[in-house]
């Protein structure tokens, strides 16, 4: 079995054991369908405006940076809003109109301390095309089957302490073998924890004592017969057993605020973490401290604080905050290229047909040409308005969460 064909069998695993199905054309949860902002999906223009191939534009009220979620013909998004942003909303809107299909709005049991371009709704939603799956700051954890039932609710900062991150709380949960699993990395005593999928209850329960601060997302991997659960957070990345809760293994030297999740390229774990920190591409697989044993290649160029980096045939790609894009090779950590983008960017890139989108705070997306190894622009689009959210892909369709609406791009 050569690479390229144990590449696919891997990520294929991976979408399957995240709840997902093989259907590119869905985008399921945090950076689509293996989470890692990569899907198979074609047809989505690289051109637009504020106007031109914009097939509805919708406005949500309230604050959030979670991207939509897209399945078949309905788009999910959270949103929060009111004093200390405790009043929490989830829509489901119709992917081919916008109109809104139902809309629940329910409140926070902890507010705490939020970012004001996140609010309470930093976390994105997840769906199996069964129910939907909502985690906010407040440390609440809502089910709704897909026309808006609730099924259960979790208050999990009742439970186990009041999320205390500078910022808010941003970490977005994941599915793997009927259970949801949500990292909760604090000031306050960290855990990770997997719930029911269907009832809420616990399957299992991991302290994190040694993490005190992470606003990253959990990764699944495959390696060899087993799936790891990857975290990041607090100078060092952690393995665990996403089936019992189980620790492996760690990998240290991250920078000490942990944003984005890690991906997988060349059978490599790629992880981020700045300002000031590097890049690490990881082997998983170990037991224990495997610092100095897994760790394949280091770099300290280009590393973000906010943005997830985004693998596309052989190379890695990572803009940072104030707008520097870096391409490296996944396979060894070669510096390929760095090109200023313009502006600042919180939200990760994504990419589908081999074209990489990476929108910046000001609605301005940079499309790439991921067939070329060398810097390839082919359009820069502007919306005109603030994008702080990672954008969805799906059928054709780029959607794209500004701080004020929702936008459909595509071709009619």
């Amino acid at each position: 079995m050569n690479f390229i064909h144990r590449t696919i069998v891997a990520l294929l695993l991976v979408a399957g054991a995240l709840g997902s199905i093989a259907r590119s054309e869905n985008w399921p949860g945090w950076r689509g369908p293996a989470r890692t902002g990569v899907t198979g999906d074609k047809g989505v223009p690289t051109a637009w405006s504020a106007t031109e191939n914009v097939l509805w534009k919708v406005p949500i009220p309230g604050t959030g940076t979670g991207n939509p979620v897209v399945w078949d013909d309905r788009v999910f998004l959270t949103a929060s809003d009111g004093h200390d942003q405790g009043e929490l909303h989830i829509f489901c809107l119709d992917r081919d109109t916008g109109r809104t299909r139902w809309h629940r709005r329910v409140w926070g049991t902890a507010p705490t301390l939020f970012y004001p371009k996140s609010g309470m709704a930093g976390p994105s939603p997840v769906t199996d095309g069964k129910y939907l799956w909502a985690a906010f700051g407040t440390g609440d954890v809502f089910c709704f089957d897909l026309d808006g039932g609730l099924v259960w609710q979790r208050a999990l900062s009742d439970e186990y302490g009041v999320f205390e991150n500078r910022f808010g709380a941003s970490s977005s949960p994941l599915l793997f073998e009927g259970m949801l699993i949500h990292q909760c990395d604090h000031y306050g005593q960290s855990y990770v924890i997997a719930l029911d999928k269907m009832t809420g209850a616990n399957r299992w329960k991991a302290d994190r004592p040694d993490v005190w601060l992470s606003w990253s997302s959990p990764q699944l991997v495959p390696t060899g017969d087993r799936f790891e659960l990857v975290l990041s957070g607090s100078e060092k990345l952690d393995g665990y057993d996403p089936r019992t809760g189980k620790w492996l293994w760690t990998v240290r030297g991250l920078a000490r605020e942990c944003v984005p999740t890690p991906v997988m390229a060349e059978g490599l774990l790629i992880s981020v973490s700045g300002p000031n920190g590097a890049h690490f591409g990881v082997r998983p697989g170990g037991i224990g401290d495997v610092t100095e044993s897994r760790v394949a290649w280091r770099n300290d160029r280009g590393t973000s604080f906010v943005p997830s980096g985004i693998t596309l045939r052989e190379r890695y790609y990572v803009a940072d905050d104030k707008g520097i894009a870096t391409c490296f090779e996944s396979a060894t950590g070669k510096l390929l290229w760095r090109k200023r983008l313009g502006g600042r960017f919180t939200a990760s890139p994504v990419a589908a047909a081999d074209k990489l989108f990476f929108t910046n705070e000001s609605g301005s997306t940079v499309v790439l040409d991921g067939t070329q190894s060398d810097y390839s622009e082919l359009s820069r689009n502007e919306i005109g308005e603030d994008v702080y959210a990672s954008a969805a892909i799906s059928q054709g369709r780029l959607f794209l969460r500004s701080a004020t609406s929702l936008i459909c791009v595509g071709t009619k």
